[in-house]
């Protein structure tokens, strides 16, 4: 409730029917359905205040997330040590009504644990079965939450491993449960479930690491034993791991272990996702219904397994090409903003390199990570340069690139909407009103709502009737809005620098590039754009021997710049090579090659250069 934003409840009638049940399981032994109660009551702890455990712990270490949708934009690049740090203050706790504590005391002085070894878990999940603090482990848990739903299995055990709350046998109950529902998840590769069901087996065989009472092993046991009938492809796999387990004993006799093995798995249940139909059901073939859903499933995977490495810096913005550059703002707020809107177009502007495409494809990312199936707007990316005259029936010609069916591409016309992220419009050399040109949101069009990018140098003053809604007699400026890439700030370019060194193998550490912005004149204004700086991280290193000192004497912004030029000329030649070129122009590109790319290039740029200072008598174009 907290996540989807409701407000306005009562705290005392939200609690008092969950009190009430919790006072029916007074004298419950079951482990199983005390969790679930716990976990309930500190989920329920994040109603009043809007604000659950594992978003106050992103606030805590200096990350502002707006609602569900900012904290799985945020995960995924989320300084997850910082995220780690953050659940320590989760365990100082906040005050909350003593009454309800008392209550739900009362309702657990008979609970009894599974076993003799079971104590410790269940005075674990009692603490958690109070809304007198928030507990650590349930805001660990909800970011694994988040991190198991974004794919990032990797990240997700490292959190594990590394969380203050690590031993904490509510903690690892919950764990658990997770990794055997990624174990039976058909969803999820082969690979990762193996991995899931061998990480389950290492806390069964290491015990004595995780602290872990006798309960969360007969809790591994159980999840096994349910994984063993039903997960499919690794059901082998899981079969040879209980042998191995049954085998070592680790802890349990064996008398013991036979009698948990014969017990009614059916008790535990895990949260098994049902696979995908592979093909639409029965009823949908009776009345010959499309199946764009699973088409779109396709496209959302591909989509998010895309730039995962990527370095990305959130770009800050202004509201107009006037507005200076001091005026600046988050632009993902502001897109943000203008989503929650009536207004239909958003004309993202920027120099060349400013970031405009980056930041179109971390939107799309985003969006993508926040979709709801069957009714969520459907985020497109769309490259301008590569759709054949966009200017007509562009998401149809989009959705085609992308594998859809024709009676697909109806269905969805006629029944969703879309969020378009229009890339590149100078790059397609476009004059047209797209929006116009593709009788959007008109009756019976595809309804959306339009992001849309272009150079700002591409434009002249007169610009908006290009973008605006309506015609240029009408136009509709109530509808439209607009924003500005600005320049890198100095704490963004640090950012980046940190970002780059952590995700590449580089020569250099962040503080030789920082030394360099200082040495090197001019170098501090030059990296301010995005893509300037990246050349500049990437040529830097070639440019200094190892073992040598970097000198203004020995690199000068004109050293930089033939560098650049290099780098640049290779970027094209492996870009072209990647591309499918007609046999004119892939002929053309191999005898280039032959001759040599990058070297003809400078000369052919240098010759240009002379020629238009020539044409301009010294004059800037």
């Amino acid at each position: 409730m907290a996540e989807a934003k409701i407000e306005g409840l009562d705290r005392e009638t939200l609690h008092e029917p969950l009190t009430l049940y919790l006072s029916a399981l007074k004298g419950n032994s079951e482990p199983y359905l005390m969790y679930q109660a716990a976990y309930a009551c500190q989920a329920l702890m994040c109603v009043p205040d809007n604000e659950s455990p594992w978003q106050a712990t992103i606030r805590r270490t200096g990350k502002v997330i707006g609602g569900v949708s900012g904290l799985v934009s945020a995960v995924k690049g989320l300084d997850l040590n910082g995220f780690i740090d953050g659940l320590k203050s989760i365990q100082q706790g906040v005050a909350g009504a003593s009454e309800v504590v008392q209550l739900v005391a009362s309702a657990f002085d008979g609970v009894k644990s599974m076993t003799e070894g079971g104590n410790g878990f269940m005075e674990g999940i009692r603490e958690g079965l109070s809304f007198k603090r928030k507990c650590a482990w349930y805001s660990a848990l909800r970011g694994a939450d988040v991190m198991i739903q974004d794919g990032e299995f990797a990240k997700f055990k490292q959190l594990v491993c590394e969380a203050p709350c690590r031993l904490d046998p509510t903690f690892q109950w919950g764990v658990c449960q997770r990794l055997g529902e990624i174990a039976g998840n058909s969803m999820w590769d082969v690979r990762t479930r193996r991995n899931a069901a061998a990480f389950l087996g290492e806390m069964y065989r290491n015990a004595d690491d995780w602290d872990e009472k006798l309960s969360i092993k007969e809790w591994v046991l159980f999840i096994l034993m349910q994984l063993s009938s039903s997960a499919g492809s690794i059901q082998q796999y899981i079969e040879t791991l209980l042998q191995e387990l049954e085998a070592s004993g680790s802890g349990i006799d064996k008398a013991h272990l036979q009698t948990i093995l014969k017990r009614d798995i059916r008790s535990y249940p895990l949260r098994l996702a049902s696979p995908p139909l592979g093909s639409p059901s029965l009823l949908d073939r009776v009345q010959n219904k499309p199946d764009a859903e699973g088409t779109l499933r396709q496209l959302r995977k591909l989509r998010l397994k895309e730039r995962r490495n990527e370095v990305y810096i959130p770009p800050q913005a202004k509201a107009s090409l006037q507005a200076s550059d001091d005026e600046r703002f988050p632009l993902m707020e502001k897109v943000d903003e203008f989503l929650a809107s009536r207004q239909k177009v958003l004309l993202l502007l920027g120099d060349s390199g400013a970031g405009k495409s980056v930041f179109n494809l971390q939107l799309e990312r985003r969006l993508w990570q926040d979709y709801q199936k069957t009714k969520g707007r459907i985020p497109l990316f769309i490259n301008l340069p590569a759709i054949d005259k966009p200017e007509q029936d562009m998401i149809a010609k989009q959705l085609r690139r992308s594998e859809f069916t024709e009676p697909e591409i109806r269905e969805l016309k006629e029944r969703r909407e879309f969020i378009l992220i229009c890339d590149g419009y100078d790059e397609s050399q476009q004059v047209n009103n797209l929006y116009s040109s593709n009788r959007l949101n008109e009756d019976g069009e595809w309804k959306v709502q339009m992001v849309i990018s272009c150079r700002s140098e591409y434009l002249g003053s007169d610009y908006r009737y290009r973008f605006q809604p309506g015609d240029r007699n009408r136009p509709e400026p109530e509808l439209f809005r607009e924003a500005v890439i600005t320049p890198f700030a100095s704490d963004q370019v640090h950012d980046y620098i940190k970002q780059y060194v952590s995700r590449n193998q580089v020569l250099w550490k962040a503080g030789e590039y920082v030394q360099a912005l200082d040495d090197i004149p001019g170098l501090k204004d030059l990296v301010k754009n995005p893509f300037l700086m990246t050349l500049s991280l990437e040529v830097l290193p070639r440019m200094v021997d190892p073992g040598e000192h970097l000198s203004a004497e020995r690199v000068t912004r004109v050293a930089l710049y033939d560098q650049f030029m290099e780098h640049w000329l290779e970027r094209g030649k492996k870009r072209l090579s990647e591309k499918n070129l007609s046999s004119q122009a892939k002929a053309a590109l191999e005898s280039l090659v032959d001759e040599g790319f990058t070297r003809n290039g400078i000369e052919f740029l240098k010759r240009l250069a002379v020629a238009i200072y020539k044409e301009q008598d010294g004059q800037p174009v």
